[in-house]
């Protein structure tokens, strides 16, 4: 009898969820369960085949964005790779999405033994980054969409690093609410997009935190006016303007993928806000200097950059004005 309540009671759950959000989220939300439960638990090298299987299958049978990919590869490189080396890159690139959605699952599983054995001559970004550390003061570590950046940030964490990240939301409450479950087991601080998220990030970057930032988005409206890959392009302004109003440098970090299952990280050179130069001139610089970085990384390895996004870097600016909500 008792069996027959539990049962009865799931089924009512379901049904009370299936009419709260609609079939399609619940049954997106159930399947990313199930696969994340695989790729949680399986040994690396197994759910990497398995992240494998399920990029080949979006990218060679769906074909999930893969005609606009290609336009793109061809906008940046109109003339140096044929048709079989840009669709080289395009699946290199999806498949490196579909191993670091992989590694996202795992991210509760990274500990020093797993350091030692995927990351290569980790030691001079554990010894630049820990010596400004020791500083106290802030900073903005700034990366492209390359390699596992998620990883990276539960690497920081690792070796003392006050990280913190600023994430989005998806449109399914439920797979949004499971994302901020995976994220919350690292134990790394977030901060939500939104009206109060100024106001947070210069908080913890002024007391001394450090903001791990994807900086190759495009803005919706009006942003920092730069050139990127032979492009007129508006970049997201956070950046440059987070380091401005709190005087903290941009620390430029390019990670990639080497083969399947190690990660190699390299910082460049500071970017440092000048109190010598006008807030404007001094944020577009800071971008620029940045994104001349990301650009000499996806010309050397554009295979690693992912070319799917949906906020395009380089689709036109468009006229400053309010954020459509």
């Amino acid at each position: 009898m008792a069996i027959g309540k539990r049962d009865s009671h799931r089924r009512s759950s379901g049904g009370l969820m299936m009419m709260k959000y609609g079939p399609l989220f619940v049954t997106e939300y159930i399947l990313l369960r199930m696969v994340g439960f695989l790729l949680t638990f399986l040994p690396y090298r197994l759910a990497l085949s398995l992240g494998w299987l399920i990029g080949a299958f979006n990218f060679f049978v769906v074909r999930y964005r893969v005609a606009e990919a290609y336009r793109r590869i061809e906008q940046v490189f109109p003339e140096k790779y044929n048709a079989r080396e840009k669709r080289r890159i395009a699946w290199h690139s999806f498949r490196g999405f579909s191993f670091s959605v992989v590694d996202l699952f795992r991210l509760d599983r990274i500990d020093q033994q797993w350091v030692d054995r995927h990351f290569v001559d980790f030691e001079p970004v554990r010894d630049t980054i820990q010596a400004h550390c020791e500083t106290g003061k802030g900073a903005i570590i700034a990366s492209p969409h390359m390699g596992a950046t998620e990883v990276s940030s539960v690497l920081m964490q690792h070796i003392g690093v006050p990280i913190f990240l600023i994430t989005g939301t998806v449109k399914n409450p439920l797979v949004n609410d499971y994302l901020a479950e995976m994220r919350g087991r690292t134990g790394i601080p977030t901060v939500q997009r939104g009206s109060s998220m100024l106001r947070s990030v210069v908080s913890g970057l002024k007391k001394g935190g450090v903001l791990a930032f994807l900086a190759d988005l495009r803005s919706r409206r009006g942003g920092t006016i730069i050139q990127f890959l032979d492009h007129t392009v508006a970049a997201a302004p956070g950046m440059a303007k987070f380091a401005k109003q709190t005087n903290v440098p941009i620390l430029p970090l390019i990670i990639r993928r080497v083969g399947w299952t190690r990660h190699k990280a390299v910082f460049s050179e500071p970017v440092v806000p000048d109190p010598n130069i006008n807030k404007t001139d001094d944020c577009v610089r800071m971008t620029q200097e940045v994104f001349d970085v990301m650009e000499r990384a996806i010309r050397e390895t554009p295979e690693q950059w992912f070319w799917f996004n949906k906020r395009w870097i380089l689709d036109p600016p468009k006229p400053a004005g309010p954020i459509p909500t």
